[in-house]
């Protein structure tokens, strides 16, 4: 039979009363057949409450929140879903809820147990509303399963795991009143007492807990608008999976102590305040057998002095007591700081050695009669013997009889940050008003803005880590990437330093290209990069240079990454050195790049790589243009431009723009064609993309990354690929057929194109391919080029390719289908191949090697831009890449 007992009423200063001896009993305020109202000013209406009492927070589990709900009659299904919340003493609904479903959320509702002896709990079901089970230390959803054993055994409760979302049946009419009947069948302890609790706004109130009010738009647009200004390459839409990295989670410096930190509770784990003397094997005791005895009969003495003082002390509820006894002075003190911060009272050090510590309340009684006033009473003194540990309460006067204050200097930034480390946790971008007003209906208190602010960045430095102490550690975390991922190369470039001798260096730049990645792109078979980069925030800013590549269905693939302090001719030089090395190419290799003409990366691969194709974004060549020439007209121009496929089309519609403008026409024709016109690209990459929209889509992947210390940044990214990889691979064990879905679509809008065309073999391979608007071109299939120049820049047959060979077919010669025809870059199995190179988790840092590099990373200095920083991005910036979010969800059309 379980200890405890559910109660109807209880008188809550008898169960402090009787508990206050006992730091590991508690009783449960169960509330439960309700449901809670929308945010804010959430309440939980239509509901019961009962009490539990005698609890032991050593053996209280999850199963006996089972128990009592089967005995109050909410289980009585073969399935029944329940969602158990407790709320944080001293807090609302609105912000002290947290889930009550793993050992870990019993665990922390134990550290309240000491100082609270009655807890509320409370009980959802069928489905939640709430946000505590992300919360939680170990999200999880509590799923309650009934299993009916032969009539020899009882019903057992199971609970079942699942991270994965559930099935939620329909919530039953809760305003209904359950039946009771079953209770009285035989004698039982149940006693149910019902209640409501009234909404201000019942008509608001839908029950299901969700705000069903409508957002502002993001962006007011008063001006011009710039949806005219988008390219849309339809032939080159990314298609790439959505990676969920809210749960990222890398606290570098957990093990870090607070300073100024606090303990909640007097005594340390592990021990217990009782009657038996328990032998510590841990601690080495020496002395004579004199000394041994005479202490042995004062602390007997001290034993029994301290019960009686406990005794009285527990009848009163008081936080201190005499002969209280305390591990340390700073166990003391934080419990005097506690007192200061609950009683709101100004409480002062006064005296503090290392043998004793005197606290007294700086408080005052004001006379209204006679304009004086008095010094509080209340004082505790605190010391120890000098062949002692612990430190005991000698002096103690209770009594307060000043009046409270809402500015206490105990209640400083560091306590808040220590108090509000999960609400950072689990939403660090909180605003600081947001944060401000709960604090303050918290503790009821004053609370500046400073404060907070400095509060919440404390939080923070816990959560992410510490900006500088990062790159100390930096060394310790490429270790184990490399020990994990094999042929990986990371490499640190560092300031230069006249003194060699010197222990310390400073950071300049980090490169990283995990081994997988390069293989897994070299089964891609695709020779192409888009090059770009993004800035880095934080105390130490700099850029995040990366080389996105695409794979056979045109979703991303990253490739290689590094961490710079600008965009620069030698950053940029740096960063292809390295890549080039890990790729193998060289000044001979032709290879395709593409980027946005970056500040020193044009002229970075002129030097490195002069025979690579390096391709210019379309979309920033048309920012360029807007300058001096805006309007539809001119954008429509560009675009016809650099779409067409052959020469002769290209000066077709160069002509046309030199009739419009010829002031554009100059400024045009001296980009050269090469790098923004597909009529004049080669077929080397087996891709006609005219915008950086992979490296676009990887950068907005990664924002939330970019503001994170150095380490957290790099490992933001790793992991982002390596469950990105694992989602693709996921998605591949569905396709069936020989290519990928992008490219069987591209090829399917094609051949019903080459329905409208009729071959004519001409010997030798080739073929005369006619359609309709006079549009007639040569196709040699033995070459697989076509005089359109579309088979040999993407890879793909033509509409008229496809033509000659189904021609070629109807002649009775083996020549196969037409996705027989497109390039291996393209087959499923290369697109398998590519994605099943995986990236390798590593360990914590507790786990990490320590690096054998005698000297220090120390932080890059930093260095402030030339003149006033910008405060807002450009409004056609953001707008891109919205709508890039947006084309991501779609699938590819063909041209």
């Amino acid at each position: 039979m379980a200890p405890w007992r559910i109660r109807a009423t209880m008188d809550e200063i008898d169960v402090a009363r009787r508990y206050a001896g006992h730091p590991t009993i508690f009783s449960v305020r169960l509330h439960h057949g309700g449901q809670f109202t929308k945010f804010p000013g959430r309440k939980y209406i239509k509901g019961k409450q009962n009490y539990v009492d005698l609890l032991d927070i050593d053996t209280f589990s999850i199963h006996d929140i089972d128990e009592m709900m089967e005995e109050l009659g909410h289980i009585d299904s073969d399935e029944t879903l329940l969602y158990y919340h407790f709320l944080r003493p001293f807090g609302d609904l609105d912000f002290g809820l947290f889930a009550l479903g793993s050992d870990q959320d019993v665990h922390h509702l134990g550290t309240y147990v000491a100082n609270h002896k009655v807890i509320d709990v409370y009980i959802e079901h069928g489905k939640t509303n709430l946000h505590t089970y992300s919360m939680s230390p170990n999200p999880s959803k509590v799923k309650i399963v009934e299993i009916k054993e032969p009539p020899a055994c009882s019903k057992q409760l199971f609970l079942e795991w699942n991270d994965s979302p559930i099935e939620h049946e329909s919530v039953p009419d809760l305003t209904e009143v359950e039946n009771d009947s079953h209770l009285d069948k035989e004698p039982s302890l149940v006693d149910h007492i019902e209640f409501e609790m009234n909404v201000e706004n019942e008509d608001d109130y839908d029950g299901s807990g969700h705000n069903n009010g409508s957002g502002n738009d993001e962006f007011d647009d008063d001006s011009e608008s710039e949806d005219s200004d988008f390219f849309i390459d339809e032939d080159n839409l990314i298609h790439d999976v959505d990676v969920d990295m809210k749960d990222f989670h890398m606290n570098i410096d957990k093990d870090v102590e607070w300073v100024g930190g606090s303990s909640e509770s007097n005594v340390p784990e592990g021990t217990q305040q009782g009657d038996l003397e328990v032998i510590n094997t841990e601690v080495l005791l020496s002395g004579s057998s004199s000394d041994e005895a005479n202490d042995g009969k004062r602390r007997k003495t001290i034993r029994a002095i301290h019960r009686a003082y406990e005794n009285d002390a527990a009848l009163v509820s008081e936080p201190f007591y005499i002969f209280q006894t305390f591990s340390s002075s700073k166990d003391f003190k934080t419990q005097v700081k506690l007192h200061s911060i609950r009683t709101r009272r100004e409480i002062q050090l006064e005296k503090n050695d290392k043998n004793r510590v005197r606290f007294v309340c700086k408080g005052t009684i004001p006379n209204l009669a006679t304009n004086e006033e008095e010094k509080c009473p209340w004082v505790i003194y605190c010391s120890k013997w000098k062949r002692d540990i612990d430190w005991m309460v000698k002096t103690y006067t209770k009594e307060h009889r000043c009046l409270q204050t809402r500015k206490v200097k105990a209640c400083d930034y560091k306590f808040l940050s220590e108090h509000i480390v999960q609400v950072i946790e689990t939403n660090p971008k909180i605003p600081i008003r947001a944060l401000r007003e709960q604090l303050q209906r918290e503790y009821q208190m004053d609370i500046s803005h400073m404060k907070t602010f400095r509060a919440k960045q404390q939080a923070l430095k816990h959560v992410q880590g510490d900006y500088a102490s990062q790159y100390r550690l930096l060394r310790d975390y490429v270790l184990e990437v490399q020990a994990r991922n094999p042929d990986t190369t990371v490499k640190i470039d560092v300031e230069s330093e006249a003194n060699p001798t010197v222990e310390t260096r400073t950071f300049r730049r980090i490169y990283v290209c995990i081994g997988a990645l390069k293989r897994g792109f070299a089964a891609g078979r695709r020779d192409f990069l888009g090059l770009d980069g993004a800035f880095v925030k934080g105390p130490y800013p700099g850029q995040v240079l990366s080389a996105v590549a695409l794979d056979g269905n045109n979703g991303i693939y990253p490739l290689a990454y590094a961490v710079v302090e600008s965009e620069t001719l030698n950053s940029w030089t740096w960063f292809l050195s390295n890549l080039g090395d890990d790729l193998g190419l060289g000044t001979n290799s032709n290879f395709t790049f593409m980027s946005d003409r970056q500040k020193g990366l044009l002229p970075a691969i002129a030097t490195l790589f002069p025979c690579a194709e390096h391709r210019y974004c379309l979309r920033h060549i048309h920012d360029n243009m807007k300058k001096n020439w805006r309007g539809k007209v001119f954008k429509d121009l560009l675009w016809e431009c650099a779409t067409t496929s052959n020469v002769q089309h290209f000066h077709q519609a160069m002509e046309k723009l030199k009739k419009l403008n010829n002031d554009a026409y100059e400024w045009l024709k001296q980009i050269p064609p090469q790098s923004w016109a597909r009529s004049h690209f080669t077929g080397r990459a087996h891709c006609d993309a005219l915008t950086n929209n992979m490296c676009e889509a990887f950068n907005s992947k990664i924002e939330d990354g970019r503001d994170a210390p150095i380490i957290n940044c790099i490992e933001f990214i790793r992991e982002y690929i390596m469950k990105k990889i694992v989602k693709v691979d996921k998605e591949i064990q569905k396709v069936v057929g020989p290519l990928t879905p992008t490219a069987t679509t591209i090829l399917d809008n094609i051949k019903s194109k080459a329905e409208q065309y009729v071959a004519t073999f001409c010997g030798a391979g080739k073929y005369q391919v006619a359609g309709p608007w006079q549009d007639q071109c040569i196709v040699d299939v033995g070459q697989q080029s076509c005089t359109c120049k579309r088979w040999e820049l993407i890879g793909i047959p033509c509409k008229h390719g496809v033509a000659a060979i189904w021609d070629m077919g109807r002649n009775d010669k083996d020549v196969g289908i037409p996705e027989s025809f497109v390039h291996p870059c393209y087959w499923l199995s290369s697109w398998k191949e590519m994605y099943s190179f995986k990236v390798s988790p590593i360990n914590g840092r507790s786990m990490w090697e320590k690096s054998a590099i005698p000297t220090t990373l120390l932080p890059p200095k930093h260095r402030v831009p030339i003149g006033r920083p910008k405060k807002k991005r450009t409004i056609s910036i953001v707008k891109r890449r919205t709508l890039l979010e947006e084309t991501q969800h779609q699938g590819p059309i063909d041209q």
